[in-house]
């Protein structure tokens, strides 16, 4: 139990872990919650204005519940919702829910025009969205609250205001984990986060709420942040597989919804979790899982060079033969600079580096090479870029560039028939702006001219 408990987190703030290369930066962090802070400031004073009534604000889902995570690839959003309350009964005054959302986007689009880092997006029908550079947007869904009565309905664009209530959810998840000892608490978000990020990579309909709810009622808690992730998982798609959704505590609704499509594809996902997850808890060691666990969170798990137990091991195991690995380094013209194959590679910004395998005659002609890169640094961080996963045939070429500073790795796993053949590990160094000149011109002491 616990082999690679190290890898999901670790006291020691410089070790890079599962839990440090899902959680956003502190800097990603502040960024966000200054320009939450001042959209908000502006909305409850500019709105309050254009309809003469009260507007508050709420924030919602995994902001306030400390489950936000990094987008799993460069091109993705990080988020913060925020419902903005009308105090009064829209009904009653005779106000439509598309004339209220009219009005709020007017006041959105005022906003955008006197603050230049902020674009306004398409109007959806449920919300507002307002882009930031840096991968960020703050998603607005509209309210009336009516204290009286307690009512508190939703503006949409196509079906009027209708009954939503996200405050009673978040004060709902609030309570079911208050009598939690802190390490809980901290061990139950840590596992909401990572099935999140295993969701996010399949691209697969499971919104982070059905997870949220789902793992705030049957959470199983384990000493090790591996365990707790293997159990809570499976109690999570055995519960699938047979309900077929979550529901809500607060109405009974079907927090997944999705097509019968989106269904059979999140069923397809769990089964081939399940499996990984199996042969994860079979293995021996960290060493020996680390090719499983990449399965489940391919380039956001830490690189095979964090395994503790490596000692002097240099290189991933040779479960059959380990693939011989021929690097091409091209410059940033593509032009040919030499090729190499050891396990410490050094190339410069906007060089191109061009990996395939060597002994092919080494493994049957079916075989798929998964080629992972996992990138490190703050760098890295700060663009949401920590690497990415391809699969070739085995004679393909993966070819790829230097576009970080910094120690990155690309790991090779050679699989035929489900079965893991070879892997290999190498080191890619990347620095300097540009590689220096093979023969620069030799410095000139004559009279100048």
């Amino acid at each position: 139990m616990g082999k690679s408990a190290h890898m999901f987190i670790s006291s020691n703030e410089k070790k890079e872990t599962l839990n440090k290369r899902v959680t956003l930066l502190d800097e990603q962090i502040d960024y966000a919650r200054s320009k939450k802070d001042h959209l908000l400031q502006y909305l409850k004073s500019e709105l309050s204005n254009s309809l003469g009534v009260k507007v508050r604000y709420s924030l919602q889902g995994s902001y306030p519940n400390h489950t936000l995570i990094r987008p799993v690839r460069m091109d993705e959003d990080f988020d913060i919702d925020a419902g903005v309350y009308l105090m009064f009964n829209a009904e009653s005054q005779g106000i439509r829910a598309s004339d209220a959302k009219s009005i709020f986007r007017s006041v959105l689009t005022r906003y955008c025009s006197a603050n230049n880092d902020a674009k306004l997006a398409d109007s959806k029908p449920n919300c507002e969205r307002v882009c930031f550079p840096g991968n960020f947007h703050i998603d607005l869904p509209l309210y009336y609250f009516d204290k009286e009565t307690e009512t508190c309905r939703l503006a949409t664009e196509t079906l009027g205001w209708i009954d939503s209530d996200p405050k009673s959810l978040q004060d709902w998840f609030d309570k079911k984990i208050s009598t939690y000892p802190a390490e809980k608490k901290a061990r139950l978000r840590r596992c909401i986060k990572n099935i999140k990020t295993w969701a996010a990579l399949r691209a697969v309909k499971l919104p982070s709420i059905a997870i949220t709810v789902f793992i705030a009622n049957k959470f199983d808690d384990f000493e090790q942040d591996d365990d707790v992730f293997i159990k809570n998982s499976a109690n999570l798609l055995h519960f699938l597989k047979e309900n077929n959704k979550i529901l809500s505590p607060i109405n009974g609704d079907d927090l997944i919804g999705g097509t019968d499509k989106d269904k059979a594809r999140l069923s397809e996902q769990l089964a081939l979790l399940l499996d990984s997850l199996i042969q994860a808890n079979n293995c021996k060691s960290a060493m020996e899982a680390h090719p499983s666990w990449s399965t489940i969170f391919e380039h956001i798990y830490p690189p095979f060079a964090e395994v503790e137990e490596l000692a002097n091991v240099t290189n991933l195991p040779a479960l059959t033969t380990v693939p011989s690995i021929n690097i091409r380094k091209k410059d940033r013209d593509n032009r040919f600079l030499e090729d190499s194959s050891g396990d410490i590679i050094h190339g410069f910004l906007g060089e191109h580096l061009d990996f395939s395998i060597a002994n092919t005659n080494s493994y049957p002609t079916n075989s798929t090479v998964k080629w992972m890169v996992r990138n490190k640094e703050k760098e890295v961080s700060i663009a949401n870029d920590l690497g990415h996963f391809r699969s070739f045939k085995l004679s393909d070429v993966c070819e790829e560039h230097c576009g970080y500073r910094g120690t990155h790795y690309m790991e090779c796993v050679i699989e035929s028939n489900g079965q893991i053949l070879g892997a290999k590990s190498i080191k890619v160094i990347v620095s300097s702006i540009e590689r220096p000149l093979r023969n620069p011109p030799r410095q000139s002491y004559g009279p100048k001219r």
